[in-house]
């Protein structure tokens, strides 16, 4: 019997000049179809995550309460008012927030679980467009 002959290893090579095209092919393609857009949005002061000492809140600091369905806002005891988001900013630009002074900005955002953050994003931007500062509540 005859054996059979080995192929010699190493004397085959593949052509790879259709593979050099398509990653030339690629990097066009991704260079043409790249957007270079800068990501915007509104850039906010958060509170610091440190305990502040102890204060005793004003009564007239402005309260907004934040449920799914309702916006509150109350200013001390008792006088508590349902608002839309557009009288809620009326009355934040009202105050007049940047002619007074920075202890005297605080607005307290008091929300529910089940508040969307969509709808916190905008009560947080209305009071920084007005000029408040966001006092966040916690229990």
């Amino acid at each position: 019997m005859k054996s059979k002959k080995r192929a010699s290893e190493g004397g085959i090579s593949p052509d790879l000049t259709s593979f050099s095209d398509i990653a030339n092919l690629l990097i066009i393609f991704f260079i043409l179809t790249t957007s270079l857009v800068r990501p915007f949005g509104r850039r906010m002061d958060m509170p610091a995550s440190a305990k502040p000492p102890e204060t005793r809140q004003q009564d007239n600091t402005p309260t907004v309460r934040v449920t799914a369905d309702r916006l509150m806002l109350s200013e001390g005891e008792g006088n508590e008012r349902e608002v839309t988001m557009n009288e809620l900013r009326a009355d934040l630009w009202r105050r007049n927030f940047p002619s007074r002074k920075e202890t005297e900005r605080a607005v307290v955002v008091e929300t529910a679980p089940e508040v969307t953050y969509e709808r916190y994003y905008n009560v947080v931007t209305a009071i920084a467009a007005a000029g408040g500062v966001v006092a966040l509540m916690t229990e």
